[in-house]
């Protein structure tokens, strides 16, 4: 029986697991190795390869396990399914003819032709003068190169040839099914010592399960253990036992972890509860609307205008049925769902699950359900003869049985659903299939690691640079970066920030430019209160000109010092007041010279002319002008003084001074300390007219 719509070329479906025969044949049995045929996009046929009459033709049936009867497409066939096969026909010349004709009707198709006495040989088996129609007429049904005909391996009850030809008890040629010649071959030696087929069908893309005939033998990489094997009573009609057929307890949908059961109302039949017949030949499940409703209906889904049920590709249907006599038989979720022909990556996907009220009635002897191969992948299927433990010895005639083990872990199965349907990843690790091809040349592997690598290097340099660019536009924002592109130091940069702080200009010009202006003013000058300038001495003091603490030294001073540097702080030889154009001595190679402070006495600074420019003073915390300042504001401030043009001094003030200064309202405090000064300022300090040199104190500056 089968339910195809539209015939295909067939090819040999991907990952199909290459698994040995096993046994002998005669009494013990063999196992033979099945074929996964694809006829259309979402059906295969698995076919077993047989040889037929004297010439030993190579041919390829497909199994049935809902007909009885075996047909094979003849030379003498031409309409389209035929011409499919490629040439490859029956040739029954060397047959017998038996003048019968026969003609089935499937759900979908017809097939009809002459009835024939041939030899068919089924792996180690070879049975002689078996009844087989020849047919010359084939509608609606996918053959293919490996796919010439149909064994049907239902009961022979259900033989349309066996009731055109009835059976016989003596050697005369029949109507027979193989099934029945094959176990009732003589000498007993000869045929299968245990009455039954069994199957395995594997799933496309997958090896897990192999898909394997046993002829009254289990295969012993599915089965190893036989007695977990459950069977199942047979459901009768009138005349008998047609198909492997039986009752339907439950079934029951799983969402979220949450079982929803279906509700089963009785059979069509009129019985208690509804019937399932299996049909290796259908590639759906087949029931009544009610069933398909209640089962879909636990996902919130209805049937579309077109009758059939569309189930969210990323939507696993996780259902299980049970049978007479079994547990729980989980089916995998990829069983249950297809994407539609040509729609890779399809956000529905059409249920494999479908309700055809019209072939499910009470006449029709088919019952409630069809479980075709999206059910049989997920069982080790037992088509037994003879209830188990088998005893052939003692024959009491035809009693069949349905046995069932269970293949499927539902928690592994949904994990191969979210990697197929969810992440996109072929099933059981096999390649995903090619279903378009490029006549285009290919890069080679190293040349694409070599891009690769050159690539990632590329990218590397990019960063770099984008860092090295970013960074230095930081350092000049923050004025640390010359315009020759030299990074300046901590100290000279500190300096030009205190050097522009009393500046009235608003142009931006760099320090090394201010700082050469200030040396030629300086230049121009010439002290009159000292005249050589090796005679003054400029105290080690590690702060620098403008009043901050000279970073380069890390506050500590050298004891070597660079005295031929006029802009080094710590050079020896520095006028006072201002520099001077004379050039610069030697440099001194004396410890003692370089040890020696000068410090002007009181006595000396009283002899000096009034006309003589002297130190301009200048408070660094300054009053607004016209405030009133008593005579201990200085050391009560603790203020340091620095001369123009000199080393701030504001580590030491003479103690004696504080209580006889005073001060003129006339100076300008807001004179800038730096730059020249073209008026002569005349101090209004009086000293002590003690000659000896007063106590000195240190005063921190904070």
């Amino acid at each position: 029986m089968t339910l195809l719509q539209s015939a295909r070329a067939s090819s040999k479906a991907e990952g199909k697991q290459r698994a040995r025969d096993e046994g002998t044949g005669g009494a013990g049995g063999v196992v033979l190795e099945l074929e996964m045929v694809t006829t259309s996009y979402d059906s295969v046929a698995y076919t077993v390869p047989v040889s037929v009459g004297a010439a030993q033709q190579n041919l390829s049936l497909q199994i049935d396990t809902g007909s009885s009867d075996l047909w094979i497409a003849s030379k003498s066939c031409s309409t389209a399914s035929c011409s499919s096969t490629d040439g490859r026909l029956y040739d029954p010349t060397s047959s017998t003819s038996s003048g019968a004709s026969f003609t089935i009707a499937y759900l979908s198709g017809t097939v009809s032709g002459p009835i024939v006495w041939d030899t068919v040989q089924l792996g180690t088996y070879s049975v002689e003068n078996q009844a087989l129609a020849a047919v010359n007429t084939v509608s609606n049904e996918p053959l293919s190169l490996d796919f010439d005909g149909i064994l049907g391996l239902a009961l022979p009850v259900n033989s349309i040839i066996e009731q055109t030809i009835p059976p016989t008890t003596n050697n005369n040629p029949d109507g027979a099914s193989f099934s029945s010649n094959l176990f009732s071959m003589t000498p007993a030696s000869t045929a299968p010592s245990q009455p039954f087929f069994s199957l395995t069908f594997a799933r496309p893309g997958s090896d897990a399960i192999p898909s394997l005939l046993g002829i009254g033998m289990h295969p012993s990489s599915v089965v190893p253990d036989p007695s977990k094997i459950q069977y199942s009573t047979l459901v009768s009609q009138g005349v008998g036992i047609l198909f492997w057929k039986t009752n339907v307890r439950a079934i029951t949908v799983y969402v979220n972890g949450q079982a929803r059961p279906v509700v089963l109302t009785e059979s069509v039949t009129g019985a208690a509860f509804p019937t399932a017949l299996l049909d290796s030949g259908v590639p759906f499940i087949v029931t009544t609307s009610s069933i398909a409703n209640g089962i879909y209906g636990a996902l919130g889904i209805s049937p579309a205008s077109d009758g059939n049920y569309y189930v969210p590709c990323t939507t696993p249907l996780n259902m299980t049925i049970t049978l007479d006599g079994q547990p729980e038989l989980p089916i995998h979720p990829l069983d249950l769902t297809s994407e539609p022909s040509g729609q890779h990556n399809s956000q529905y996907c059409i249920g494999l699950i479908q309700a055809d009220d019209s072939q499910l009635t009470a006449n029709s002897d088919i019952g409630d359900m069809v479980l075709g191969v999206p059910f049989m992948r997920n069982v080790y299927t037992v088509l037994a003869y003879e209830p188990p433990p088998f005893n052939m010895s003692v024959y009491a005639g035809i009693r069949p049985t349905l046995g069932l083990m269970g293949l499927t872990n539902i928690t592994q199965a949904l994990d191969e659903f979210n990697n197929v349907r969810v992440l996109n990843q072929p099933l059981g690790g096999a390649p995903p299939p090619q279903v378009t091809f490029s006549s285009e040349p290919k890069m080679s592997v190293g040349l694409e690691v070599l891009i690769g690598l050159i690539g990632f290097f590329a990218l590397c340099v990019t960063l770099f640079g984008l860092k090295w660019f970013m960074t230095r536009r930081q350092w000049k924002k923050q004025g640390m970066v010359d315009t020759d592109g030299g990074k300046k130091g901590e100290g000279e940069y500190g300096v030009y920030q205190l050097t522009r702080r009393n500046s009235q200009s608003s142009d931006d010009a760099p320090v090394s430019t201010l700082r050469t202006l200030a040396y030629a003013t300086r230049k121009q000058k010439v002290s009159q209160y000292t005249f050589d300038s090796n005679r003054t001495r400029v105290e080690m003091d590690p702060v620098d000109e403008f009043g901050e603490w000279n970073l380069k030294y890390e506050n500590s001073p050298p004891s070597i010092f660079d005295l031929s540097d006029p802009w080094d702080p710590y050079a020896a030889n520095r006028d006072t007041i201002v520099g001077t154009d004379a050039p610069l001595p030697d440099t001194p190679t004396s410890l003692d010279f370089l040890t020696t402070n000068h410090r002007r006495t009181s006595d000396e600074i009283s002899c000096v002319p009034e006309s003589t420019s002297v130190p301009l003073l200048t408070n660094r915390h300054r009053r607004r002008s016209g405030s009133q300042s008593s005579d201990n504001d200085v050391a009560e401030a603790g203020v340091g003084m620095a001369g123009v043009g000199t080393v701030a001094r504001g580590s030491q003030i003479i103690t004696g001074l504080h209580n006889n200064l005073s001060r003129s309202d006339s100076v300008d405090r807001n004179s800038s300390s730096l730059g020249p000064s073209t008026e002569v300022v005349t101090p209004s300090w009086r000293f002590s007219t003690s000659h000896e040199h007063p106590d000195t104190v240190d005063v921190d500056i904070r």
